[in-house]
């Protein structure tokens, strides 16, 4: 049984994509930034930018806005996509990193409740496979989890942002194979641009109408050098190259591939900022590789060359 080298690129480019997302936590601790909408909104703002000057070198920035702006479905997706983004950074300001992790990997279950919702069949492997994955993040967060759990209102609040972003991400990620099985054609680009003017816009009216959120004396070059690092590597490039995986990558794997990133989170975490990570992350690692080869096995089936 091989897997086709199509699916494996499109494999790599979303791994990528979950390595460039992992690095999140690292350039976030790095700015001195307080007001998370401001670094949402700057983190766009540059995104949009930097992609904005690329389109117009290569000459495709009337075709990437005619797609943006003549298709529902990409508007939809962009919107989504910023949201998830949005109630994520919003979640983890609220309540416990541990918490909030695996709340935002539950992205799985959703998945297969619409795929049940729709009648799709849900292999075994599938089942199985996602239960060891999401059971390998618990693992990785049992110490932050077997401390008292707090219940006040904003921890609460965050937990509720935390599924909702689960949530959403699972709404993308079907919305986006959906249109592949029809043989409708997203353009990823278009998507990427429309995720980050949702945030260029926000970042405009904090501009124009919110200065008093926008300290101007904090943005030293440490400061710029970071937020530019998060709008580049940390959402650009993943932005886009998850939007192009998941046209092609079965909506379940897809989604169960985003528990590699709280253990990407960790390991730069402990290259970059020397955060030593406990003990349990060895078996938990193991676990959400375990899981994600069971789940894989179903996608092998299916691109059999």
């Amino acid at each position: 049984m091989i897997i086709s080298r199509n699916c494996n690129s499109f494999l790599i480019i979303a791994l990528a994509s979950i390595v460039g997302w992992g690095l999140v936590g690292v350039f976030i601790r790095l700015s001195s930034l307080q007001s998370p909408l401001l670094i949402i909104s700057m983190r766009f703002m540059i995104t949009f930018s930097v992609l904005l000057i690329v389109l117009l070198a290569q000459g495709k920035t009337k075709q990437v806005f005619k797609d943006l702006f003549s298709n529902n479905t990409i508007i939809v997706l962009s919107l989504v996509l910023f949201l998830t983004y949005l109630f994520g950074t919003i979640a983890f300001m609220l309540a416990p990193i541990g918490e909030v992790t695996l709340l935002i990997s539950s992205s799985p279950f959703f998945v297969i409740l619409f795929k049940k919702l729709k009648g799709i069949v849900i292999s075994k492997n599938e089942y199985i496979g996602t239960i060891i994955a999401i059971l390998g993040v618990a693992v990785i967060f049992y110490p932050h989890l077997s401390t008292k759990l707090s219940l006040s209102g904003s921890s609460l609040l965050g937990q509720v942002f935390a599924l909702s972003g689960a949530l959403l991400f699972a709404i993308f990620v079907m919305i986006s194979n959906t249109q592949n099985v029809l043989n409708k054609q997203i353009n990823t680009l278009s998507v990427t641009l429309g995720t980050c003017l949702f945030g260029a816009l926000i970042f405009l009216y904090i501009l124009l109408f919110d200065k008093t959120v926008f300290p101007l004396g904090e943005l030293n070059g440490v400061n710029i050098l970071s937020i530019f690092s998060l709008g580049i590597f940390s959402t650009a490039i993943p932005t886009f190259g998850f939007a192009h995986a998941s046209k092609k990558l079965p909506p379940l794997l897809l989604s169960n591939l985003l528990l590699m990133e709280p253990v990407f989170a960790i390991v730069f975490a402990y290259l970059f900022l020397s955060e030593i990570p406990n003990s349990y992350i060895y078996p938990g690692i193991l676990l959400i590789l375990l899981g994600l080869l069971k789940v894989s096995r179903k996608t092998s089936a299916d691109n059999i060359v």
